[in-house]
């Protein structure tokens, strides 16, 4: 009997996180940092979103602001003052360090030695994503990138999301799923 691994994820993610429906029933996940830092909020959203630092292991957030020079095509570097300040920031406050079930159930999905680079990159991302296919996102006009949290849920910069609430524009929801 073959086993599909996809579902076993599932599943433990699910008995992890204490309930027995399917991950369609976890609809809401609050990731909004229990602190906020002004050095992060100036350097990083100009160009884009706050992710919240929860959203990744302290070792991404190192990474990452180890090499602003090419952050993901971009040349986002700032001072040594700033970049010493804003890596603590996230790393103070990444998945590690915060104590909710989503962000236990994240690392949980993790390697020890698993660094993702994007947060969309995580197992834990695509298991609470998974009816959305890559065609709605990156062929979508209105979204192109997994990247951009809040053109599809309202409350993303404020770290709430919500399955139902959810809206992929230029598509409708039909009988609980997606439809162009």
């Amino acid at each position: 009997m073959a086993v599909d691994m996809k579902k076993v994820v599932a599943l433990l993610v699910l008995c992890f996180l204490g309930t027995t429906a399917s991950a369609a029933t976890i609809s809401r996940v609050e990731v909004a940092a229990l602190e906020t830092s002004k050095a992060h909020q100036q350097a990083c959203a100009s160009c884009h979103m706050l992710y919240a630092p929860s959203m990744l292991p302290a070792r991404s957030w190192q990474k990452m602001m180890s090499n602003l020079n090419n952050h993901f095509g971009d040349n986002a570097e700032v001072t040594a003052a700033v970049n010493a300040e804003v890596t603590a920031y996230l790393k103070r406050n990444a998945a590690e360090n915060d104590k909710r079930r989503y962000a236990k159930s994240m690392l949980g999905l993790l390697k020890d030695d698993e660094t993702p680079d994007y947060i969309s990159d995580t197992k834990y991302f695509k298991l609470m994503h998974d009816a959305v296919k890559p065609r709605m996102v990156l062929g979508n006009p209105d979204v192109r990138s997994f990247a951009r949290c809040e053109a599809c849920h309202s409350q993303a910069q404020q770290g709430k999301f919500n399955r139902i609430e959810a809206i992929i524009p230029n598509y409708f929801r039909k009988a609980g799923r997606f439809v162009e």
